[in-house]
């Protein structure tokens, strides 16, 4: 049985790559999955707070694998597929929007640091990826709906955009640091808890 799978596997990425070196490389979709994802890494390029680089990236980086995981395993369940990809041999740049979802929340991430103002760009962003950047690419054939909806997708990236900012913070000491007694402090709605 092993082999079996191991043979379809095969020939799966064989015929992936023969559709794609024959269909879709240059194809208008795969023209605007490039200038798509291009456009905002520079714009994201453009607009990053020189003096919050590090957080920026770690927020790019954060989102960038918590999404990637996340289509991953939509993929693989059947709830969506990409009849389009950039290159068909890494999964983490077949999505249609590898780069912007995670450009869109470390630029959300750096311009608001408070998270009322966090949590309410975040559902905007959500709310504009869903109903209005999903249903443009599936319009353009570039993104299938299988057992999946723009409610579910919006109800997917509002918790996505929470753990990115949580786990930056954690990681930038704005949630969790030791002060002078060595003692933990965790920063919570701006009141400091001291944990012994």
């Amino acid at each position: 049985m092993p082999n079996e799978i191991e043979e379809l596997n095969i020939k799966e990425n064989r015929m992936e790559l023969d559709w794609w070196l024959h269909h879709d490389i240059f194809s208008f979709q795969w023209w605007i999955i490039v200038i798509t994802n291009v456009l905002f890494v520079v714009l994201l390029l453009i607009y990053m707070d020189r003096k919050r680089t590090l957080s920026t990236a770690l927020a790019f980086m954060t989102s960038f694998m918590i999404v990637g995981t996340t289509d991953q395993l939509g993929k693989f369940f059947d709830l969506w597929r990409y009849p389009h990809q950039l290159v068909p041999f890494t999964e983490n740049l077949n999505t249609v929007d590898f780069f912007v979802v995670p450009c869109i929340y470390a630029y959300i991430y750096q311009k608001f640091s408070a998270w009322k103002s966090f949590l309410i760009a975040g559902l905007v962003a959500s709310l504009v990826i869903s109903f209005v950047g999903e249903p443009l690419f599936v319009y353009l054939d570039m993104y299938d709906l299988v057992r999946w909806s723009y409610w579910k997708s919006f109800l997917l990236l509002v918790p996505i955009a929470v753990l990115v900012k949580g786990f930056v913070d954690l990681a930038d000491g704005k949630m969790v640091h030791f002060d002078m007694n060595r003692e933990m402090v965790i920063n919570v709605n701006h009141r400091k808890k001291k944990i012994r």
